[in-house]
C-alpha cells in the first residue's frame, strides 16, 4: 500500500464508525442519544374501591335504571375492578342483577354496567341493559354519570349515581 493512502483510509474508517455510532444513538456528543438507561415510569395511583357500595341511581330517561337504588359488590386488582351489580327500580320494584367493571386512575373511574336478558324480575325478564360512565371515587363515596340503552325501553341518558361504601 502506498504510504499516503494509509491516513486517508484511517480517516475514512473513523468517519464510517462515527456515522454508525450516531445512527445507533451512541454518539459521544451532547446532541445524540445516551447510553444511560432510563428509569421505568411508576404506575399511577388509585383509590381502593373494593367492597360493597350502595346508594341511589337516577336517569333523565326514566328507564329501568332510573329512580331507584343500586348496589355494587366490587373486587379490585391494581387499577381494574369488577363485580356484581344490583338495580332496584323504585317505580316497578323490579330488581336487575348483572355485572360492573372498569378502571380507576387516581380518583377517576371509568365503568360499564350490564344486566343481561334474564337478569331482571318478571315481567322484565326478557330485557337487558348496557350502561357506561365515568365518575369520581373517594374512600367512602362514588359519584358518577352514565348512559346506555335498554333492549325494552330504548336509550338511557343523563344517568346519575351516588354510592356510599357499606
Amino acid at each position: 500500500m502506498h504510504p499516503t493512502l494509509r491516513p486517508i483510509r484511517s480517516a475514512a474508517a473513523v468517519l464510517v464508525l462515527s456515522l454508525l455510532a450516531s445512527a445507533c444513538g451512541k454518539s459521544g456528543g451532547g446532541d445524540g442519544g445516551s447510553s444511560t438507561p432510563t428509569q421505568p415510569t411508576t404506575p399511577g395511583t388509585f383509590v381502593n374501591i373494593a367492597g360493597t357500595w350502595s346508594g341511589s341511581a337516577y336517569d333523565a330517561s326514566g328507564n329501568t335504571s332510573g329512580g331507584g337504588s343500586m348496589t355494587w359488590q366490587i373486587t379490585q386488582t391494581s387499577a381494574s375492578f369488577s363485580g356484581q351489580l344490583t338495580i332496584v327500580d323504585a317505580g316497578t320494584n323490579a330488581t336487575g342483577r348483572g355485572t360492573v367493571s372498569g378502571t380507576v386512575n387516581d380518583t377517576a373511574l371509568t365503568f360499564s354496567m350490564t344486566v343481561p336478558a334474564g337478569g331482571f324480575d318478571t315481567p322484565f325478564a326478557g330485557c337487558s341493559v348496557t350502561l357506561s360512565g365515568t365518575g369520581v371515587a373517594a374512600d367512602t363515596s362514588i359519584n358518577g354519570n352514565y348512559s346506555g340503552s335498554s333492549s325494552c325501553s330504548g336509550g338511557i341518558s343523563g344517568g346519575l349515581l351516588t354510592l356510599i361504601k357499606q
